[in-house]
């Protein structure tokens, strides 16, 4: 029998983690059921470390998988509740969105059980991709904060809005930094949303890049 291929036993692991651990994270509080776990393929994975504090391994893996691009009506109710009851409104908005767009996977806890060692999968509600003349940007959100850079066990239980802004360069290297709801804009010119004050924020995510997607 040959031997597996790295990227396939990447593509088994992350598949597997989706499957199995997202069903364990269904239960979204006040606003009733999350998004139902879907077996779609991923159409765009992108792939980048997050430094990890505390951490002497160094930055921890950290992947994207979209399962599908928000609409454009789904963007113009976001900033439509955005613009009504300002940075509140983003959660609000976010948790009316029926339908995940992907998940962000990221490290269990290191030193511990087979069980808490698992990758734990963030469920993402909002994903959108916008072309710039130096690149592109992807922007994603979620109801939880994304603590990247942070242990499992210490990612806050609440529901809060975060905003992961990727930016990637023509060469297809990039990184991300995370916002909460008071430190996002959305830009009426290119109908996005964006981070206040990008460039003084600090990277929560490095060496960013786009893998092939695992869509047939």
């Amino acid at each position: 029998m040959k031997a597996l291929s790295l990227a396939t036993l990447v593509a088994t692991a992350c598949a597997a983690v989706i499957c199995v651990a997202a069903p364990h994270a269904q239960n979204i509080g006040q606003t009733g059921a999350r998004p139902p776990v879907t077996k779609a393929a991923a159409i765009a994975h992108f792939v980048g470390r997050a430094p990890f504090e505390g951490d002497p391994g160094g930055p921890a893996p950290i992947d994207i998988l979209i399962e599908r691009w928000s609409t454009d009506k789904e963007r113009d109710d976001l900033a439509a509740s955005f613009t009504k009851s300002g940075p509140d409104g983003l959660l609000t908005g976010l948790q009316g969105i029926r339908r995940r767009t992907g998940v962000l996977l990221h490290p269990g806890v290191q030193g511990a059980g087979a069980r808490v060692r698992l990758r734990h999968p963030v469920n993402l509600l909002f994903a959108r991709e916008v072309s710039t003349p130096k690149g592109r940007t992807v922007v994603f959100a979620s109801d939880h904060v994304l603590a990247l850079g942070k242990p499992a066990a210490e990612w806050p239980e609440p529901s809060e809005f975060s905003l992961l802004e990727v930016r990637i360069d023509a060469d297809g290297k990039g990184e991300g930094k995370v916002a909460a709801a008071k430190e996002v804009a959305y830009n009426k010119t290119s109908k996005a949303f964006e981070i206040q004050n990008y460039a003084s924020q600090p990277a929560r995510l490095v060496d960013v890049r786009a893998e092939k997607s695992t869509k047939p």
